[in-house]
Order: structure tokens, then sequence, then C-alpha cells
């Protein structure tokens, strides 16, 4: 798609829901949903939450322990931090394929592209679909 920069700009002032994605379970990987209040829908397997400039939380920290009483529920932590914030800018790094997503609150979602395959999944309201090897 010539003008992706174009659609994820129509994801801007959209709020957003987090859901889990029922798949075999990958290291390193937190296979997530997130649901656009105007339609669009994104699967993703790797991403990178940050707030204020400083990481939260990444999907390869997801049910790992580091020495903590309990796993790390990252997915879970997602849902949380993004509930009731809209998206502010959205676009493409068209050299890697990763997605961007600023929030309000200074929160920032980084949907990664890890390989040359389909590890994204991004479904507009019109049921149009880009994959993370769009550039390939």
């Amino acid at each position: 798609m010539p003008n992706l920069n174009h659609f994820l700009s129509k994801l801007e002032s959209n709020a957003v829901q987090v859901s889990d994605l029922e798949v075999p379970p990958v290291f390193g990987a937190a296979p997530v949903q997130i649901a656009f209040d105007r339609g669009a829908r994104l699967k993703a397997n790797y991403w990178r939450l940050l707030k204020d400039g400083k990481v939260v939380v990444s999907s390869f920290d997801h049910q790992q322990i580091y020495g903590l009483p309990k796993p790390i529920d990252a997915i879970d932590e997602l849902r949380k931090t993004l509930g009731k914030k809209t998206i502010t800018h959205a676009e493409i790094d068209r050299e890697t394929g990763d997605l961007r997503f600023q929030f309000d609150e200074n929160v920032r979602l980084q949907i990664f592209n890890v390989s040359c395959y389909e590890v994204w999944e991004l479904t507009f309201p019109d049921g149009t679909s880009e994959y993370s090897n769009y550039n390939k």
C-alpha cells in the first residue's frame, strides 16, 4: 500500500481495546489484538510499551519472572496502560516496517516487524489489510 501512513493517520483520536490472541506460545511473543474504536484491528506478536520515554513492558517480558514473586503478564499491563487513552499519532517506519503509536499521557506503543514475514496484520474498517511484510 503506497500510502499506509495516510491510513494510519485515520487511527488518530481512536481509543483502543487490547485482548490476547489464543495461539501457541512462542518465546518473546505476546500475541495481542488491538481493536480501534472506529473499526480497525491490529494483530501483533512483538511489541514494546513506553511511558515518559522509559520502557514499561514488552512482549519479550511476557511470562518471565526476573526474580519477581510471579511471572509478568505483559498483555494485562498493556491492556491497563492503554485503557482510556487515545492515539495522538500513528506511523510506520518505512525501513523496518515497525508501527509506532503515540497515545496521550506520553505513552507510546511500538509494534515490531522482526522478520520479513507476517508478524503483524492491520485490518481497516473497509476490510483492506496490510501486513508487516508490505515492503518486501
